[in-house]
């Protein structure tokens, strides 16, 4: 602290931002702020004791509280409050008066303009997809539909790449999807763009939990931007689902709604069909990290 001290006097600064988890970044900027009296930013890019694990750290009662302390000295100290996702936000606005502002993740691949043509109709998850997060109405659901259509059951390919739980596995093979299952295993960022555009439908999966509504998967931008549709399944109110629907890039339904997924993967594979390999007309140009950062740069202004 005392070496940044030096260097804020010397060079004249007028604006801290602080950058966590860890958190203890955040016990910096504070007693930087208290001391020096500069204007300072808090960025969030998880919450702190709303977060799924909190509860999993076994803190004694003595810990938890000063978790809290800490979190709310931070909250109502920072002169603004910056987080990744709407959910974390309303958290964060019963805590404190202080400004709150939302800035998400985003991407900064190419945007796909040409639609890449796909033998198979392939319903790909790209990234690790651990028990927790395992659909299994999903699985229930392309099963009863391969059961029920012959040709469903010529073109479907079922890709996952990255790493994948052995209960997923099982829970696949159980549905009857294994000799359409493909298992990637971890791919380069390159492969993983490539397998993105290729894709029918893209999978973005998240625990079914109160904790993870503010969770936005940092894959959900470059799905976006490879324009091909998504299919969110995820907790009620997810933020991730919410901002699926407002950029037009897919559909967002809970674990429970069997009947909606199934329909919608019947949906999307008739305009396969059909020989529809469009890709799709959402903007979501404000999600590319030049526009995020702009943004960022407008709001250090007001600060």
């Amino acid at each position: 602290v005392n070496f940044l001290k030096q260097e804020i006097t010397n060079n004249n600064y007028d604006l801290i931002i602080t950058t966590g988890p860890p958190h203890s970044l955040h016990l910096i900027g504070l007693q930087l702020k208290k001391e020096l009296s500069i204007k300072w930013l808090a960025d969030f890019r998880d919450p702190w004791t709303q977060i799924g694990y909190h509860s999993k750290l076994r803190l004694n009662t003595a810990a938890q509280k000063k978790h809290q302390e800490l979190e709310k000295e931070v909250l109502t100290s920072a002169d603004h409050i910056l987080t990744t996702s709407f959910t974390t936000k309303e958290e964060f606005s019963s805590k404190t008066v202080r400004p709150i502002s939302v800035i998400t993740n985003g991407f900064d691949v190419e945007i796909q303009k040409i639609p890449v043509a796909n033998e198979k109709f392939e319903i790909a998850h790209i990234g690790s997809l651990l028990s927790g997060r395992n659909p299994e109405n999903l699985w229930q659901a392309i099963s009863e539909i391969a059961s029920e259509n012959s040709e469903f059951r010529k073109q479907l390919k079922l890709t996952l790449a990255g790493r994948v739980s052995e209960e997923v596995i099982e829970s696949i093979q159980g549905s009857g999807l294994e000799k359409y299952l493909e298992l990637s295993g971890y791919v380069s960022h390159e492969k993983a763009i490539e397998l993105q555009r290729h894709a029918s439908i893209l999978l973005l999966l998240e625990i079914d939990s109160e904790e993870t509504r503010g969770i936005i998967p940092g894959k959900l931008f470059e799905y976006m931007a490879a324009k091909k549709p998504i299919l969110a399944i995820g907790p009620e109110k997810w933020d991730a689902g919410k901002i699926v629907l407002e950029a037009k890039a897919g559909s967002y339904f809970g674990y429970a709604a069997i009947k909606d997924i199934k329909n919608r993967i019947i949906s999307e594979f008739n305009s396969f069909q059909n020989g529809k390999n469009e890709i799709l007309e959402s903007d979501i140009s404000k999600y590319h990290r030049k526009e995020l950062t702009r943004k960022l740069a407008g709001l250090i202004k007001t600060i």
